[in-house]
């Protein structure tokens, strides 16, 4: 994989498109992270594990990254495409 993320001072960090494209890849692979329709989704510690999956699938790839920088850029992927949606909308 390319250079990991760099930090910035507030301690969220800059995900090139490579990266992020993996992270989606491995977030469709946990329906519990996206799926309300599976019973798993309201299980928190089945979530928090899919987190931790992630995190080390990602490091094992050369990001290097923690579950929190993952729950930051799932929940700002999740954000970007409800603003889209809403335009279409419009």
């Amino acid at each position: 994989m390319s250079v990991p993320p760099s930090a910035t001072d507030l301690g969220n960090i800059h995900w090139s498109r490579e990266e992020t494209m993996v992270l989606i890849e491995h977030y469709r692979q946990h329906p519990c992270l996206w799926n309300v329709k599976v019973d798993m989704y309201r299980d928190r510690d089945k979530r928090a594990a899919a987190l931790r999956q992630i995190t080390e699938d990602m490091n094992r790839s050369g990001t290097t990254v923690t579950t929190s920088d993952v729950k930051r850029k799932i929940e700002s992927l999740r954000n970007q495409h409800r603003r889209e949606l809403r335009k279409m909308q419009k």
